[in-house]
This record gives C-alpha cells, structure tokens and sequence, in this order.
C-alpha cells in the first residue's frame, strides 16, 4: 500500500508543473477549443453590433468597418482559411469557408 501512495504522489506533482511544450499551436487538441470559443465570441459581438448600429441609425452599416469605434473596438480577423461574410441588406453577418 505504501508503494502505491508513492507512485501517486510522484504522478500528482508531475501535473502541477508548468507545461514547457513551445511546439503547440492552434492544431492542438487543448487550443482547438479556445479558439473555437474566441471565434463565436468574435461573430457574436459582431452581429450585436449590426443591431445596435441598425437600431441607431435606422438601416444596416454599408460595411462593418462602418461599425469602429462607435459599436465596436475594431472588426476581428477571419480565422485562417475563412473569411468573414456581410450582407448590408439583412444585416447577416456569417463565416465562409475560403
């Protein structure tokens, strides 16, 4: 029994120490997620920000760099390998694929 309590006292603080992997990038399966998260976040406030300009000024921004500063910081980049799509006409803003 002794030397099973070593054995997981060893593994326990081996998770505990700093992670020195500098070879993760956006592929990794721990980041793929976050950057998922960042991207919705990013149309989310996007498409807020459509609505409130629309509500504002009574029609749709012709562009959404019509949105900085008022609505928004600064129009987010595209993740890689997308584009961001806008239809002035709906206000629909959406991702595609490039």
């Amino acid at each position: 029994m002794v030397f099973a309590l070593a054995g997981c006292s060893g593994g326990s603080s081996n998770s505990n120490a700093p992670t020195t992997n500098t070879a993760a990038s956006s592929s990794s399966p721990v980041t793929q997620p976050e950057i998922y998260a960042q991207q919705k976040m990013d149309m989310a406030t996007l498409n807020q920000a459509v609505q409130q300009y629309h509500a504002a000024e009574g029609k749709y921004p012709d562009s959404l760099q019509d949105l900085a500063p008022t609505y928004i910081a600064r129009v987010p980049d595209a993740p890689p390998g997308y584009t961001i799509k806008y239809d002035a006409n709906s206000g629909a803003v959406s991702l595609a694929r490039q």
